[in-house]
């Protein structure tokens, strides 16, 4: 039986975006942080309507 690290990912995959962002806010900025935040939400989506229509 393989254990369920499912939430341990979601808890460690969350805290590295965040510290990823808040590093990119330190050196470039906020607008720099709400850039690639808004691009990466938006290839979310797009990925997912692309799934959703095959």
């Amino acid at each position: 039986m393989v254990e369920d690290y499912t939430n341990a990912f979601l808890v460690s995959a969350t805290v590295l975006c965040l510290m990823i962002l808040m590093t990119i806010w330190a050196l470039w900025g906020f607008a720099a942080a709400l850039l690639i935040s808004w691009a990466t939400d938006r290839a979310i989506v797009l990925e997912a309507r692309r799934v959703r229509k095959d």
